[in-house]
């Protein structure tokens, strides 16, 4: 699980900024469902939300998950490629600050930190220590040598590397590339980084956006595990008490034939169930991992799903396709993959502007769902829906968290947690409190008529 994540110099953010997910104040919810106990006492949030005005910054705290998760698990090939962001351009010279990240986590109930430095062109450095005892224990160190773009790679002293593996660890270790990307792409046996990879391949599920259609992903789950298509019927009565199933069926594509033989890996879908999540060669984001309408069949042709609905009505049984479905039914659809993957493994996702396409209460819902099903999974939604807020028995204030923009169009990111009393008493009405701009993270638009000049 994440403990917090801390970010410097990455797109409209210039100064750093914390998002812990560790629970601030004990005893908030009366029926806390909210947390997980960590082995070291610690008290970790399995969810938090991120509320503010458009272009305040929201979504740029999941960008940069997103982008560490590129960092540690997609790594470059060719030494003349970038980083692909951008730092805090509101400046005379953006070029020439350094960019920082960094994320304390549990791996096997054990405590890590991972901090790593980069700017356009190299990762500049790294660091990852562990805890298993009061004491921190290092792991690993980076340093590059920009001029040279070459890496060093110091193993801790409690850590027992062969020589030869750091050196063939320490050769794939481009200037762009992290040390736990590298490891990735490297034939070499430090059990240690093994253990991470294996994590960060299956927790960092990815982050899902308003514009994501991961229609055709969930399809191609519940079309090769019955039981999750069992539990995707319940999950859809739920959205609609009409619909009483959900089925998904292969059906070949008509009059298109693809060639196989000079089709690559980065182009083919392949629908492979890891236990209960779904494995796609794109990219390692759920964007990457669950985009993509059509995979080839082994004639050749292009298939894709055919998803009905079954619906119940007064005047009989009657199955739709998924097109003639609202959009409401489809985001909700859409997003029961990724769900179902919570709540039977252990992973993070990112979704950005949770509410698109759905009522208030089915957004509420989807959460209690998450919270009540899940186990050390956790979510990180950014929202507009202020609903609720209204809800003081549903939502913690260490989860609520809020973005806004300074004058220099940096960007602030605090929690409702950090309001003394005098502005947010404990029980107080937290939509009063932001309607009333007592929060801020509010838009401030002023009068709706434009004045001539």
């Amino acid at each position: 699980m994440i403990q917090y994540i801390r970010i410097k110099n990455f797109g409209p953010i210039k100064d750093e900024v914390e998002l812990s997910f560790e629970a601030s104040l004990p005893g908030e919810l009366s029926d806390d469902s909210y947390s997980v106990v960590m082995p070291d006492g610690v008290r970790i949030l399995r969810l938090a939300y991120i509320y503010g005005a458009n272009a305040s910054g929201k979504t740029t705290v999941l960008n940069a998950l997103e982008f560490l998760k590129r960092l540690l698990l997609s790594p470059l090939y060719d030494k003349s490629e970038g980083l692909d962001y951008e730092p805090f351009l509101f400046c005379a010279e953006p070029k020439k600050s350094h960019s920082t990240i960094e994320m304390a986590f549990y791996v096997n109930a054990v405590r890590h930190i991972y901090e790593v430095v980069f700017n356009y062109e190299a990762v500049l450095d790294e660091k990852l220590v562990f805890f298993n005892s009061a004491k921190p224990t290092e792991l690993f160190s980076r340093k590059t040598d920009v001029d040279k773009r070459l890496a060093t790679i110091q193993f801790g002293s409690r850590i027992k590397v062969p020589a030869k593996e750091r050196d063939r660890l320490e050769s794939n270790t481009l200037h762009n590339n992290t040390v736990l990307g590298a490891f990735t792409k490297t034939n070499t046996d430090i059990p240690e980084l093994e253990e991470l990879n294996v994590w960060l391949k299956t927790f960092l599920l990815g982050m899902i956006s308003s514009a994501t259609n991961v229609v055709e992903e969930t399809a191609m789950m519940i079309a090769g595990n019955p039981k999750a298509n069992e539990w995707m019927d319940r999950f859809m009565n739920k959205a609609d008490q009409q619909i009483s199933g959900v089925r998904a069926e292969k059906e070949k594509s008509l009059g298109k034939k693809i060639n196989m033989a000079a089709t690559t890996g980065s182009e083919v879908i392949e629908p492979v169930i890891r236990g209960v999540s779904i494995k796609s060669s794109l990219g390692s984001s759920v964007t990457g991992r669950f985009l993509g309408k059509m995979y080839g069949g082994s004639d050749g042709y292009e298939f894709r799903r055919k998803i009905e609905f079954t619906h119940l009505t007064e005047e009989g049984e009657f199955k739709l396709p998924i097109q003639v479905e609202s959009a409401g039914t489809q985001r909700y659809f859409s997003l029961g993959g990724p769900l179902y993957s919570l709540v039977h493994s252990n992973a993070i996702l990112l979704v950005d502007e949770l509410e698109s396409s759905l009522h208030p209460d089915l957004m509420k819902h989807f959460l209690q769902t998450f919270l009540a099903n899940a186990g050390q999974s956790q979510m990180l939604v950014t929202t507009h829906n202020v609903a609720l807020m209204e809800e003081i028995d549903f939502i913690r204030r260490d989860a609520l968290w809020f973005s806004e923009k300074k004058a220099d169009g940096s960007v602030d990111l605090y929690s409702a947690a950090d309001f003394d009393s005098g502005v947010l008493r404990k029980g107080a009405s937290l939509i009063n409190a932001y309607r009333s701009g007592r929060l801020g993270a509010k838009p401030n638009l002023g009068s709706p008529f434009i004045a001539a000049k």
